[in-house]
């Protein structure tokens, strides 16, 4: 299994612990929040797997290999059972070819492959979200439809698809309910909201940005952020009115955004290898310098923690309130996305 990257240790703190990570919130409470069982679920592209990392020690402590090539965004449901993994087939948005089309289940209480769906025709499956009720929604880069399950945790086929009005929808943001979601579509440099459930409203477009793809939803919903890569802009869009309110320079290359529970952004800077800070207000606060191009982002949910998936195949752990990395953990090859099952 990989090794703890002997690197983590700084400041005389290892990696041996969520406590140890985050020194500013106390030893006690930082164990109280985080715990010290929880586990790091990443999905590794290049080893064709999803593999659990145990964050008290950094110790892989289970894999689930994948079939087909480069399974790749994936989603945890609301009682941690099941992840449900898109197969990409390509390993990235440039990469020529026709792609995957299904979605694994992982059962992850048996950390094992349950079954599969098939999604054919529809192929490069990028996209993934689940809303509040546990119903799934996949995109379909190369037809450029969204796809639904209501019940993925039986279905066999997709239950409804609707026309994203882009092209080229790579990525996704979803309202809790379900009822709105927000592609950003990198080849048209739009951005479409699409009603899954009511499949006669035409999808309502923004012109955001060249290259939009990463992007999150305020925690009020009422903005969509949405980083433009080519353009190396941050937009801010009205979700009601689908027009843009604010746009800001980046650092160049954004590749993920992620918004937390009190509205503040992080941005990966994949060109700059960084992580850019914003307060609520999009002021940059601080910026965090990397070793390597982050590639996915993820928050702890009770800790002031991120992790960002990095290209040499480490995930570093950044400590928000300190602003700087703390750690990292060696992976298998080509870590992604990312989520914490609390333990």
């Amino acid at each position: 299994m990989p090794p703890i990257d002997r690197r983590a240790f700084t400041s005389g703190l290892c990696l041996s612990g969520i406590a140890a990570l985050a020194p500013s919130a106390g030893p006690a409470r930082a164990q109280g929040a985080a715990g010290r069982s929880d586990t790091l679920l990443v999905m590794e592209k290049g080893d064709r797997s999803l593999s659990f990392y145990e964050l008290a020690s950094g110790r892989r402590t289970g894999r689930v290999e994948l079939p087909g090539e480069y399974p790749h965004e994936f989603v945890v449901d609301r009682a941690g059972a099941r992840a449900y993994a898109a197969l990409y087939g390509a390993k990235s948005s440039t990469t020529p070819g026709p792609g995957g089309d299904a979605v694994h289940v992982v059962d992850l209480g048996t950390r094992s492959l349950a079954r599969t769906i098939a999604c054919a025709p529809f192929r490069r499956l990028h996209g993934i979200r689940l809303d509040a009720k546990d119903r799934l929604f996949v995109l379909s880069e190369d037809r450029d439809v969204l796809l639904g399950f209501d019940a993925p945790e039986r279905a066999e086929r997709p239950d409804r698809a609707v026309a994203t009005g882009g092209i080229k929808g790579h990525l996704f943001a979803l309202s809790r309910d379900g009822e709105s979601a927000y592609v950003a579509n990198i080849l048209s440099n739009t951005v479409s909201r699409v009603r899954p459930f009511a499949p006669a409203d035409a999808p309502r477009i923004a012109a955001t940005g060249l290259w939009p793809e990463g992007n999150a939803l305020s925690p009020d919903e009422a903005t969509l952020y949405v980083a433009n890569r080519r353009s190396a802009t941050l937009t801010a869009l009205a979700t009601e009115a689908m027009t843009v309110t604010r746009t800001l320079p980046t650092r160049g290359d954004v590749v993920r955004v992620d918004c937390g529970p009190e509205g503040d952004l992080i941005l990966a800077n994949y060109a700059e290898k960084s992580l850019s800070l914003l307060d609520p207000a999009l002021k940059e606060i601080a910026v965090v310098p990397l070793e390597g191009a982050p590639v996915a982002l993820a928050r702890h949910p009770s800790s002031p923690l991120a992790f960002a998936a990095l290209e040499d195949d480490r995930i570093a752990v950044v400590d928000l309130e300190g602003r700087r990395v703390q750690g990292h953990l060696a992976t298998g090859r080509e870590p992604d996305v990312m989520v914490v099952l609390p333990g």
